[in-house]
């Protein structure tokens, strides 16, 4: 099986060198009566292999001697098998104690209270798919599969919905007294900027779990060239393989090399096949209003203000 022969049998007694080669730590098909079946083990190899450099089928065929058509078959098989096994496990549906703790984790490291997570979308870039029409075209004349994903303190996926197609790009999020939008606008006053600074703060969580996605899984380093049922089962998989890995490894682990921080690898959100969703501009209801209101009081107040708010917002980056 080429590399699964060699290399793979070797990197298995080192866990450091087989971490840096999957992208993840070491994690079985019945035999049948016409012929041995690729391992649990070997087919696990591909389809890490796959996700991690986002080589196409032909380079991961011929690096482990297998046909394309059976190349074709496991990494879609295996993406399936990871989210079925891990989502369970490393993104369950959350209780009420678990939305308590990410909003106690929202005010201790991120200092915004009764926030339960930060909300994103993006294009995951495909390619045109045959017979789809203008299902999955988007406003950037390309093709693609809009992922959205809340994510909580420590830029864990807490939900994620995939099912979304280019064409139905965001228009923005809907109004909504649970979802807290920045004032519009550039003149704005110093409790508006304020405000506007600790959202955004906050929210950039959202926009560094993306980043360390696209930097850790190179597939979305390019557009991805597979049909949209099976780019599905590859973002599904990567996003609970992304939750597996912040739970399981060391935090400084979480980019492609232990010098990366989660806030340098932002930019990597919007890079390759992962693109921004639309920005249009949705008014918020009055309940948001007058909720967002509040928060612009309380983060001017002595029991809400943090001390470097001033000099982020007026001229010295904190």
């Amino acid at each position: 099986l080429g590399e699964s022969h060699t290399l793979i049998r070797e990197l298995s007694s080192f866990e450091d060198k087989f971490y840096s080669y999957f992208c993840m730590s070491q994690y079985h098909k019945s035999q049948t009566n016409f012929r041995n079946p690729i391992s649990a083990r070997d087919r696990l190899a591909v389809c890490l292999r796959y996700l991690a450099t986002g080589d196409s089928y032909k380079t991961v065929y011929l690096n482990y001697r297998l046909g394309k058509s059976t190349v074709a078959t496991i990494i879609p098989e295996v993406c399936d098998t990871i989210w079925k096994k891990l989502q369970p496990l490393y993104m369950p549906i959350p209780s009420t104690d678990d939305w308590r703790k990410i909003a106690d984790g929202f005010q201790e490291r991120w200092q915004f209270p009764n926030c339960t997570g930060a909300l994103d979308g993006k294009h995951v870039v495909i390619q045109a798919p045959s017979n789809s029409g203008s299902t999955f075209y988007n406003y950037k004349g390309g093709f693609s599969i809009v992922l959205m994903a809340l994510v909580d303190h420590k830029y864990g996926f807490t939900i994620i919905d995939v099912d979304g197609h280019g064409s139905n790009s965001d228009g923005g999020l809907p109004p909504s007294q649970n979802i807290m939008l920045p004032f519009p606008g550039k003149d704005l006053d110093e409790a508006r900027r304020i405000y506007n600074y600790r959202l955004s703060r906050a929210r950039r969580v959202v926009e560094n779990s993306f980043g360390i996605l696209a930097s850790k899984w190179e597939v979305y380093q390019r557009r991805i060239k597979l049909q949209p049922q099976n780019v599905d089962r590859v973002i599904k998989a990567t996003c609970v393989l992304h939750n597996y890995i912040i739970k399981t490894t060391d935090p400084t682990q979480h980019g492609t090399t232990k010098n990366q921080t989660p806030e340098c690898m932002a930019e990597s959100s919007t890079s390759g096949a992962i693109q921004n969703l639309q920005q249009c501009v949705n008014h918020p209801s009055r309940e948001a209003f007058l909720i967002r209101e509040a928060y612009k009081d309380y983060f001017m107040s002595t029991s809400g203000a943090v001390p470097w708010q001033q000099n982020a917002c007026f001229g010295v980056a904190q």
